[in-house]
């Protein structure tokens, strides 16, 4: 009888080991199979990867820069003696703003600090009545708006 049971305590005690070995062995593959995908295909799923490798291609640059267009927004337009941009598309650091009249000079220029990628500038002036061009740029992205003063 004390054999059967030093058999039964030994079985048990493989048993279990190798659950545990098993176990291990499982959890290892599969962290070693996410570590082995590209990071863009672990967590992107495969229509929006899709959607970027054709802007990328159709464009001739990377996909990136097609999803993250600046644009800017005027408001009011016409205006009087202050404006407010809306900003879209840039990433959070300093933007120069640049308003020039009909000739392309410079009529007012101002660096401002954007801290998120969506942000309203409001910027006031005194300038003549007519047409101007204000252009937002940052780095190589840059958004340009046609701005009516009265």
């Amino acid at each position: 009888m004390k054999d059967g049971l030093q058999i039964y305590v030994i079985y048990f005690l493989i048993l279990f080991k190798m659950k545990k070995i098993v176990f291990l062995f499982v959890t290892l593959s599969g962290i070693c199979t996410g570590l082995a995908q590209k990071p863009a295909d672990r967590f992107m799923p495969d229509s929006i990867r899709q959607k970027e490798t054709t802007a990328g291609q159709s464009k001739g640059n990377d996909s990136t820069a097609a999803i993250t267009r600046p644009t800017v927004r005027l408001y009011p337009n016409p205006a009087a003696n202050r404006i407010e941009i809306q900003i879209k598309g840039f990433e959070p650091g300093f933007v120069q703003v640049l308003i020039t009249d009909h000739t392309g000079k410079p009529a007012r220029e101002e660096k401002r600090l954007v801290l998120s990628a969506d942000e309203t500038i409001a910027i006031m002036f005194s300038l003549k009545a007519g047409i101007y061009f204000l252009a937002v740029k940052q780095g190589k992205k840059l958004a340009r708006s046609k701005l009516v003063i009265q």
